[in-house]
Parts: C-alpha cells; sequence; structure tokens
C-alpha cells in the first residue's frame, strides 16, 4: 500500500521553544550592556534599578512561558499573549532608554519577524497593529506629559510602518516555506512510493536483474539474482560480471540491449545488457537481466509436457474412438471363416489396429510421466519379478537373461515406471541381440552414490549415424516399431530424477537413479 508523506512543519512546542530561546538571548545581551561602560563612563543601558527590575519582570515571563508550552492553552493564545507581553516590555525599555529616539524601538522587529513566520496572515497584522497601537499609546502619553519632542510622532508613524512590513514580508516568507516544505514532502512521498513500486516490479522479475555502475559496483538486484550470486550487497563488485561491464564501457555500444552468455558460480548464465540512460556528466549504469539456462531448459520442458498433454486428450479422442470402431468390425467380420483372402485382410487389419493402438497407449502414458509415487525398491526381487514377466511375454527368453547384481541394491523410483523402463530396454536387448543363454546381462553397482543399472547385448550395438537421435519420439530402424520406446523410458527416468543414456560401443544402456535412503 503506498504511503502518502505529511507535511513536516514546525511543531507548537518547538515554536514556543524557538520564541522564548530568542527572549532570553535577547535579554543575556541586554543585561551584559547594562554592565558595560560607554565612552562617557555612563552604562550603555540606562534604566539602573529600574532596568534591573525590569530585566526581573522579564525573566518571570520567560520561565512562565516556558512552563506553559505544553499547558492547556492553545499555540495561538499562547503565542498572542507572549507576543503582547513582548511588545509592551520592548515599550517599557524604550520609554527607559530616551524613548523612541533612543533605537530600542527597533527591538519589536525581531519579535514580529517571529511571530509572522509562525503565524497565519491576520495574527501577523493583529500583532502588528499592537505594536502600532503600544507606540502611538506612549508618543500620546509623553506629549500628554508635555515631555515630546519634535518629531516624535513622525518616528512613531515610521517604526510603526516597519512593523507591519516586517509582519507582512515575514508572514508572506513563512508561507512560502511552508508550502515549499509540504510540496517537498509531497515531492518526498511520491518518490518513496515510486521506489516502492519499483521494487516491487523488480522483485517480480523472472529473470535475475542487478544493476551495476561503469565501475562494476552493485546499485540495485532482486531475491533471484541473490539466488544466482550469493550475499549480495549494495557497492560490492561483482569478479564474474566485472568483464561484460568492462566490455560495454570500452566498446561504447549505442545498443540498448546485447544479449550476453557468462558463467557465474557453476551456472550458465544468458541474457541482455541494457545501458541505462544518464543526464551529461553523471556516472553511467547498465541494468543485467540473466537467466539460468538450466532454468530455461526446465521451463521449455514444462512448455513441451504441457503441450504433450493437448496432444495425448486429443489422441484419445480423435484417434481411439474411430479405432475401437474398426477394431470392433474387424472383428465381426472375422466371424466369416469362408473365404481365405478375406481372413488374410482382417488379421493385417486387426494387427495395424493393435499396433496403433499401442502409439496411443504409449503416448498416453507421456501425459501421466509427471504423477510420480516414488518409493524405495529393492532391485533383486524386483529383477527377479520382471524377469518373470518377461519370459511369460518372450518364452524362448526363460532363462536367458542373466543378472550381475550387486547386494543390498535399493533404489528410489516409481515401481510402475520401472517396471516399463526395464521392460523396454529387455525387450530391445533380446530383440537386438543373438538370443542365446547370456546373450542379455543386467548388472547393477553403486557408484558415486548413485545406483547404475546396466542392460547389455551381445549385438553390434546402435550405428554411430543413429546414436544422436537414438532417444527421439518416433525415431526407429524397424518397420514394426512405433519409435516411442527409449523416448518415454527416458522421459519416465527423468521424471524420478533417474538419467537413461546409451554407452558405446556395443549394446550397453545405463539408469542412473537415486538411492533408497533409510
Amino acid at each position: 500500500m503506498f504511503r502518502t508523506a505529511q507535511p513536516q512543519t514546525l511543531s507548537p512546542r518547538a515554536a514556543l521553544l524557538f520564541v522564548n530561546g530568542f527572549r532570553a538571548l535577547l535579554l543575556l545581551v541586554l543585561f551584559t550592556l547594562s554592565l558595560l561602560p560607554g565612552s562617557d563612563g555612563q552604562s550603555l543601558i540606562e534604566g539602573n534599578r529600574q532596568f534591573y527590575a525590569w530585566s526581573g519582570i522579564y525573566l518571570l515571563l520567560i520561565g512562565v512561558w516556558y512552563l506553559l508550552r505544553e499547558g492547556k492553552l492553545g499555540h495561538t493564545l499562547q503565542l498572542t499573549l507572549a507576543i503582547a507581553a513582548d511588545i509592551a516590555m520592548m515599550v517599557w525599555l524604550m520609554a527607559m532608554n530616551d524613548g523612541i529616539h533612543g533605537g530600542f524601538g527597533l527591538l519589536l522587529l525581531p519579535y514580529l519577524a517571529a511571530a509572522g513566520l509562525l503565524s497565519t496572515g491576520r495574527y501577523a497584522l493583529f500583532y502588528a497593529a499592537i505594536a502600532t497601537l503600544a507606540l502611538f499609546s506612549y508618543s500620546g502619553f509623553e506629549h500628554w506629559l508635555g515631555l515630546a519632542r519634535q518629531f516624535d510622532l513622525s518616528y512613531s508613524a515610521l517604526l510603526a510602518s516597519a512593523c507591519f512590513v516586517t509582519a507582512i514580508a515575514t508572514w508572506r516568507l513563512g508561507r512560502m516555506a511552508r508550502a515549499s516544505e509540504a510540496l517537498a514532502a509531497q515531492r518526498g512521498g511520491e518518490i518513496a512510493n515510486l521506489h516502492h513500486l519499483n521494487e516491487l516490479i523488480l522483485q517480480s522479475q523472472r529473470d535475475a536483474v542487478v544493476v551495476l555502475d561503469e565501475d562494476g559496483h552493485l546499485r540495485q538486484f532482486n531475491l533471484q539474482a541473490e539466488r544466482y550470486f550469493n550475499r549480495l550487497q549494495r557497492g560490492q563488485l561483482l569478479p564474474e560480471l566485472l568483464p561484460l561491464v568492462s566490455r560495454w564501457r570500452d566498446d561504447g555500444s549505442p545498443a540498448l540491449s546485447t544479449f550476453v552468455e557468462h558463467s557465474a558460480r557453476g551456472r550458465q548464465l544468458v541474457g541482455r545488457l541494457v545501458p541505462v540512460p544518464v543526464p551529461e556528466g553523471q556516472m553511467r549504469g547498465v541494468v543485467l537481466f540473466m537467466r539460468d539456462m538450466a532454468d530455461m531448459a526446465e521451463e521449455a520442458k514444462r512448455v513441451k509436457l504441457a503441450a504433450l498433454g493437448r496432444l495425448t486428450a486429443n489422441i484419445a479422442h480423435e484417434i481411439r474412438n474411430p479405432l475401437s470402431a474398426i477394431s470392433h468390425a474387424g472383428d465381426l467380420l472375422a466371424e466369416d471363416e469362408t473365404d481365405p483372402a478375406r481372413q488374410r485382410l482382417l488379421r493385417i487389419v486387426q494387427d495395424n489396429a493393435r499396433r496403433i493402438n499401442g502409439m496411443v497407449e504409449d503416448v498416453l502414458t507421456l501425459g501421466r510421466r509427471d504423477r510420480v509415487r516414488r518409493e524405495p525398491i529393492e532391485l533383486a526381487p524386483f529383477v527377479a519379478q520382471q524377469l518373470e514377466h518377461f519370459s511369460m511375454s518372450q518364452p524362448d527368453a526363460a532363462g536367458a537373461v542373466r543378472c550381475e547384481l550387486a547386494d543390498d541394491c535399493r533404489l528410489s523410483f516409481d515401481r510402475g515406471h520401472l517396471a516399463q523402463i526395464l521392460g523396454n530396454l529387455l525387450a530391445n536387448a533380446w530383440r537386438h541381440g543373438s538370443r542365446r543363454p547370456g546373450s542379455v546381462r543386467l548388472q547393477a553397482g553403486i557408484a558415486e552414490n548413485h545406483l547404475i543399472l546396466r542392460v547389455i547385448d551381445d549385438g553390434s550395438g546402435v550405428a554411430e549415424a543413429d546414436q544422436a537421435r537414438l532417444f527421439e519420439p518416433f525415431f526407429t530402424t524397424e518397420s514394426a516399431g512405433s519409435g516411442l520406446g527409449l523416448y518415454i523410458a527416458r522421459e519416465l527416468a527423468e521424471a524420478n530424477g533417474a538419467r537413461l543414456d546409451y554407452s558405446p560401443p556395443g549394446g550397453v544402456f545405463r539408469l542412473i537413479c537415486q538411492l533408497a535412503h533409510d
């Protein structure tokens, strides 16, 4: 959720403390001046005992104002009473020091300036009006006593005008300052929200994103980048990426993007390099969008499986239903045994229908490769059971397969998938071998914390030209085969975290599986 920054204005308590601090400082300066003699031997401030009484009263007022800073009186009322008292005290000080001609009336201006900064326009004018009323009241009182001198009224009018100008000018300056402060706070909030939005976008990227300056220092990154480069910190150098940054900086290519490929901590990364446009004179930067090729391959595999699932659904609907009708019609026609030629054609129809149905079953098996139920399997009894089933489908292979299994071979695998893989490999080995006792061998052993199962026949093996396409779907060197057996076997192996490959020379297939842990 976006955050809205509030204007950081001067608080009432801080404003009162500021004005009170100014009063205390002014009192200290005036009291010091009263102790210093002038050129004529007289003190710089007249008044003697009366001045010390004035100082005591003013000090008492400062203390009261300090104690009332958090009282029940409102901020505006406190400020108004304080400024009015300050005006009265300054007029009294002026009266003690040669009246309007003494120059102490100018001390009214700082108070009116502070009041104008801390208040609204009408209050600033009100404070200036109080000062004007006090000045003219003092001038009228002097005139009534017969102590007024020529031009006293003019001096009072000029000083009153200065009070109004000071109050209005400082109020406008204060309003501009508060508006600028509010605008800065608003812009700061917008920048903070934009930064937060950029963070969300950056973290939602599937690619690993790193932002580097032209010296190669890390400026920004996302969680995916931390997966590729452990323990990232802003400002650090990534040695793996320095060659890319150096090449970009030295070439000065204007291209906005270019493909890069790099190896980082055992990962093969591929991605884009995008320069960041910056104003003239500022340090340039570059953004790298990277992905692990292994992740890309895994994603491509998921896409392939999704497409394969749709394909199997279409095959089941578009092929199996008419195929069932053809097979059923062939069975009905086969009941007529009077025509041998018809019987031969019907056998061709039935054989090919069974072949197509087998292909459909194989493809549907691929669609179920993600339904894996891995379990610990003791290899020796499992192989014995599978050899018994194989002998039932290939009676001439009974007792012809020789087993060489290490002791205590246990693997983690889906039992149905392992049976299908082993049955396919045994059928291929028996078909391409010499079909004599011992022509097919099963070997199993443990190496590098993996169980390796080998199916070996004594045939000539796969031709070198065909080895690259051996596990491709629908690739076969026989007219009767579907070309899906080895492809399905490898897919099922990968679904169980295993690997099936061909190991030349000769007919040797290896199934490398994960060991079962107790």
